[in-house]
């Protein structure tokens, strides 16, 4: 979306701030909108001038939409300098500047292929439709996906891309290969029922080791958790994922470690390295052992507990919890 805005760096702050920035709905209002200005104006209209267009509902003789909801949110669109640095209207100035002209660069695009598909909304879904001409490739865990605003099936995707199932079939990938199978059958608690099989490659392994302590005794806790972990996997990777990373890089402070290399999120005792991180930058990631501090705490998402079931899945061999609060209720059975 930085090509399409021709913008030096990226826009800043969250995805979405409330579902109409990242409801596909609002791409056909843009598309609208540059249809009725490109018919009434003899010369190209710019992007400025459709999304200003757009922030006026069309005028009221003639208004993009009558539902109220959507009347209001486009009458509190930020103005346009100001949308540009928001991430959460690039989606938005994205579809206007495609409709309005295609990028070079884009031109010609048979298949686009889209890892952590969790994370796309809707909305850049319907973008992303309108630059490919050719066929998808579509890799992520809806599971996983850390925004109500985002897509809750498969299906759902397939309709905003104007397709089916026989267009594109979706396969599911039955065995898992990060995590062992006391660690899957432990995360799995948070999925539906349906969705709970599992079929691990490393089928045995330790059963995650949950600890609950006082708020007082948490920070020592945690270290020596760390320490045990990076015992029992010497030459392995470790790390801490909590909301509270920088509660706990101040407790590994305190108790002996140091910053290594300079790196906020590594922390090192004795030439031993751990990594102290949110969920959002664990995703992706996997370590040997990984301790995750007060799962209640994480961000939840309608439907789904997806930061915290990323987390507890980065683990290839041992998963260690501590809490001070109650456990989700998933996890407590």
């Amino acid at each position: 979306m930085v090509l399409i805005l021709g913008a030096s760096e990226p826009p800043r702050g969250v995805v979405s701030t409330r579902w109409e920035d990242a409801d596909w709905q609002l791409g056909s209002f843009a598309r609208a909108a540059v249809a009725r200005l490109k018919k009434s104006n003899y010369r190209s209209p710019s992007a400025q001038s459709v999304y200003e267009y757009l922030r006026s509902n069309g005028g009221s003789d003639a208004p993009l939409t009558r539902d109220s909801d959507w009347v209001s949110y486009l009458r509190q669109l930020p103005d346009f300098e100001k949308a540009r640095g928001l991430r959460a209207h690039a989606a938005l100035l994205s579809v206007i500047g495609t409709t309005l002209a295609r990028h070079r660069s884009l031109s010609d695009i048979s298949h686009v292929i889209i890892d952590e598909a969790q994370d796309v909304t809707p909305l850049e879904w319907f973008l992303l439709e309108a630059i490919n001409d050719g066929t998808w490739t579509l890799l992520g865990d809806l599971n996983q996906r850390r925004s109500d605003h985002n897509l809750f099936s498969w299906q759902q995707v397939l309709e905003v891309l104007d397709l089916t199932e026989v267009d594109m079939p979706i396969r599911r990938l039955e065995r898992g290969y990060r995590s062992t199978r006391p660690i899957l059958e432990y995360a799995n608690r948070l999925l539906p029922r349906a969705e709970r099989a599992v079929l691990a490659f490393q089928d045995s392994g330790p059963t995650p080791r949950v600890t609950r302590v006082r708020d007082s005794e948490l920070g020592s806790t945690v270290d020596a958790e760390v320490r045990r972990l990076l015992r029992e996997y010497p030459s392995g990777t470790h790390a801490v994922i909590t909301p509270r990373f920088s509660d706990v890089r101040q407790w590994l402070r305190r108790l002996g470690w140091a910053m290594h290399d300079r790196n906020v999120e590594l922390w090192e005792f004795n030439g031993r390295v751990v990594r102290v991180v949110g969920p959002n930058a664990a995703r992706g990631l996997e370590y040997d052992a990984v301790v995750v501090v007060e799962p209640t705490e994480f961000p939840r998402n309608l439907g789904r507990q997806g930061p915290l079931y990323t987390s507890l899945t980065r683990a290839n061999r041992e998963l260690s919890i501590i809490h001070t609060k109650q456990l989700p209720d998933a996890l407590r059975r």
